[in-house]
């Protein structure tokens, strides 16, 4: 490739991939490819949505470019959520995770394929993330941070295959926790302020108690012109400090005081009943904040419980719509595999007499055909029996209702050394597969490689699973 010809740009690759993909083929094809086919048309989707450009597929991967690195990252986190959701419907064995990477990097474009070591290191950083995660490059980093609500765990320098430097790698750890909305903090304001101003209440009572306890008040109460004063001597000394030696009650020459006991009296029922205001006082603030936090607390759950449906409805909605989609889609290439083999077997039935009768051999008239399929992964054995007309040498036959689960039609022409291979279509009534999704049955379709003689004959299933089939002439 001459240097001056080659065209180069920079532009953000997004690698994603399968995780443990050919074990779950191993263990069950149909399954698998079913559970791929939906997770990629929703990573198609997302891809799409975010202005990305898949440059590749293969098998179980995907390859995307775009334009704008914060698309890229949202994308990947998108891709994963959604996956996620998905995954949460299905059994443990179908469930199909991903790992996503991310590199933004200079690349040579060759047609509409981009090449490079900025297309390799995505998809090393692919390799780097855990199922269901995702991993950036430095490079990547440096261009959002500050631009998405997302966590980073820095795993620092990596030496990835094929690539000649170390690269700082990211992993993508979720989004950034909730922040509390802006009208819940009055309230709770509200409620703390209320039990600081009872809690002052309470100090202000208990101190009030003490003075008492420890003789402030009584001394207020003489200060004040109790009878305590009156009750002193006339030679006492005029320094304006009580004479409380000869007023003091339990003495012989002072009178008892009664005003101060009343005052000390009134202080101590004043300072109980403050005391049990602010205990109630205090009680009620509490109720009152516990119901304000437990009203926050339904509010914020009945929100987040209104968001879980709203996002279940769409993902609902979006898995039918993918549903009817695939389903339309294999209903058309059964179709067209029928109208196919009707238009290869008529060619061959229009020149079959002619064959049949150089070489002697007719199979025309009435057989009977009983098939016989063993369990498979998760489907029942099944035997059932149909009858099939045999008209210059091609047979035709069918079982149930056209359009209902159950269906069947066997159909091919027989050539004159009594070989056939035999096409068969219908839809699946196996409860294995949830017919809630699709009422009118699982489009299926398989071949029969058979071989009949005047009156007998006999045939097995060539895909998916083993079964045989049994012909005879009546």
């Amino acid at each position: 490739m001459d240097p001056l010809t080659v065209k180069r740009r920079l532009t953000c690759i997004l690698a994603a991939d399968a995780v443990g993909y050919s074990q779950q083929m191993g263990l069950d094809e149909e399954n698998t490819i079913r559970v791929l086919s939906a997770h990629r048309a929703v990573i198609d989707g997302i891809i799409t949505f975010h202005g990305g450009r898949i440059i590749s597929t293969a098998g179980d991967s995907v390859l995307a470019e775009f334009s704008s690195v914060v698309e890229a990252v949202r994308c990947a986190v998108e891709i994963q959520e959604a996956l996620k959701t998905r995954n949460d419907a299905l059994p443990d064995k179908s469930k199909m995770h991903f790992r996503v990477g991310v590199n933004l990097g200079d690349v040579v474009v060759k047609n509409d394929d981009l090449l490079g070591d900025g297309v390799n290191v995505a998809a090393r950083l692919e390799t780097l993330a855990e199922p269901g995660g995702i991993c950036i490059s430095s490079s990547v980093y440096d261009q959002i941070t500050g631009k998405l609500d997302l966590g980073f765990q820095d795993i620092g320098e990596q030496a990835l295959k094929n690539i000649s430097r170390p690269i700082r790698v990211y992993r993508v750890s979720g989004t950034a926790a909730p922040q509390r909305s802006a009208s819940a903090l009055p309230a709770q304001r509200q409620g703390k302020s209320l039990i600081w101003g009872i809690g002052a209440a309470v100090v202000v009572a208990i101190a009030t108690i003490a003075a008492w306890q420890t003789g402030w008040l009584r001394f207020g109460a003489a200060d004040r012109g109790s009878p305590i004063n009156a009750a002193a001597p006339v030679g006492a000394p005029a320094t304006g400090a009580p004479a409380l030696s000869s007023a003091t009650p339990g003495t012989a020459s002072g009178a008892p005081p009664v005003q101060a006991d009343v005052d000390t009296q009134r202080l101590r029922a004043d300072a109980e009943a403050l005391k049990k205001q602010a205990e109630t006082e205090l009680a009620r603030a509490r109720s009152d904040a516990d119901a304000v936090r437990a009203a926050r607390t339904k509010a914020d759950a009945e929100a987040a419980a209104s968001r879980l449906r709203a996002q279940a409805e769409v993902d609902a909605a979006r898995i039918r719509s993918e549903a009817a989609a695939a389903a339309a889609r294999t209903k058309s290439d059964a179709e067209a595999a029928t109208r196919t083999a009707e238009t290869r077997d008529a060619k061959a039935a229009a020149a079959a007499p002619a064959s049949a009768a150089a070489g002697g051999a007719r199979y025309d008239g009435t057989w009977n055909v009983t098939v016989i399929c063993a369990p498979a992964e998760g489907a029942s054995a099944y035997k059932l029996e149909l009858v099939a007309q045999v008209k210059d040498d091609f047979l035709r036959g069918e079982y149930g209702g056209e359009g209902k689960p159950g269906w069947l039609r066997l159909q091919g022409a027989i050539q004159p050394d009594g070989s056939a291979t035999l096409d068969a279509h219908g839809l699946t009534g196996d409860p294995k597969y949830n017919l809630k999704s699709a009422a009118q049955g699982i489009p299926y379709a398989y071949h029969v490689a058979a071989h009949f003689d005047a009156n007998r004959g006999t045939g097995r299933r060539l895909e998916l699973r083993a079964c045989d089939l049994r012909f005879a002439k009546q």
